[in-house]
């Protein structure tokens, strides 16, 4: 019996012992990962390079360029070799409105950062409560949270920002149509529309200046859209492009287009509620079900079965 108890208790002091020794691993790896973010893993040739552009300008590297090179430097370690996956998780970072070099980049260092700290929960709780109900369960549970929050917060960056891109749309199609009605060229009414939207659609302002930038940079104006509707996500302008693009083929009018185009937006708008409207009464069967009827049925019957039962009862 005794040994089994001194075995029991050597079992016990070698998992205290990995922990300790997991605990010492990781602080090392934390430690090393702010010692190159801070100094910063470059080559020679960067390096000096840098430095010929700072003494060009007269202006010191500041640290956030430092930590941007810093990770693009740890980029092949970080991200996945999935070109795939990558891809996906770029265009989601673009939707979001991330559109640095290094969005990719610091997104899979986050996810990283949260594998690790999920993973030190699930160990913290197998070596501190090893005695909890379901102990399995919550490691897994932590586990996860930490691989998929990240992803969850993204997408829910994505999905806010395009229900405010959105929201913008009907606003400038309708001060396009003023703009170009009144005489303006479209290239002017759409820069005129970007500095109108600023206050209140600043996200889809921002965009719709970049297509400005774009036009006048020389990109035609269906590709300046085209790479819209692809940073943004937002599919519903791709009639607007086809229609702009048709109108500039065939020569005809644009403010005439736009109208057009932001009547059938309006009544596709207007049917979009109405769907959701007639989808309320199903959706509002389960409630009624399980939550409304039941205490309806308590207040409206329960006094008088009280009565009957107490009558009954006599």
């Amino acid at each position: 019996m005794n040994d089994i108890l001194y075995s029991l208790a050597e079992i016990k002091i070698d998992e205290e012992f990995i922990f300790l020794i997991l605990i010492l691993v990781s602080t090392i790896l934390v430690f090393v990962a702010v010692s190159f973010i801070f100094i910063g893993a470059k080559s020679a040739t960067q390096k000096k390079l840098e430095e010929i552009k700072s003494e060009a300008s007269g202006m010191k590297l500041s640290k956030a360029h430092k930590i941007d090179n810093t990770l693009e430097s740890l980029a092949p370690i970080i991200a996945p070799r999935n070109i795939k996956e990558r891809e996906t998780a770029r265009h989601k970072l673009m939707h979001a409105g991330f559109h640095e070099a290094n969005a990719l980049t610091i997104f899979y260092a986050i996810k990283l950062c949260s594998f690790i700290i999920g993973a030190m929960v699930a160990a913290g709780l197998y070596f501190f409560q090893p005695e909890m109900s379901n102990l399995l369960f919550a490691m897994v549970i932590s586990i996860a949270i930490g691989m998929f929050i990240p992803n969850f917060v993204l997408n829910r960056f994505v999905n806010q920002r395009q229900s405010k891109i959105k929201g913008g749309i009907p606003d400038a199609l309708d001060l396009l149509v003023v703009c170009t009605e009144s005489g303006l060229g479209f290239n002017a009414a759409l820069r005129r529309v970007a500095d109108e939207l600023v206050i209140s659609h600043p996200d889809f302002a921002d965009e719709l200046d970049t297509v400005c930038v774009k036009i006048k940079a020389g990109v035609e104006m269906q590709d300046a859209f085209a790479e819209l509707v692809k940073r943004t996500g937002v599919t519903e302008i791709t009639g607007l492009v086809n229609m702009l693009a048709h109108a500039s083929r065939v020569g005809g009018s644009i403010a005439q287009t736009l109208r057009e185009y932001t009547e059938d937006f309006r009544d596709k708008r207007n049917q979009e509620v109405e769907e959701i409207a007639a989808k309320i009464p199903t959706k509002m069967i389960f409630p009624l079900l399980l939550f409304i009827w039941p205490c309806f049925f308590i207040v409206a019957i329960g006094p008088s079965m009280l009565s009957i039962t107490s009558t009954l009862g006599q």
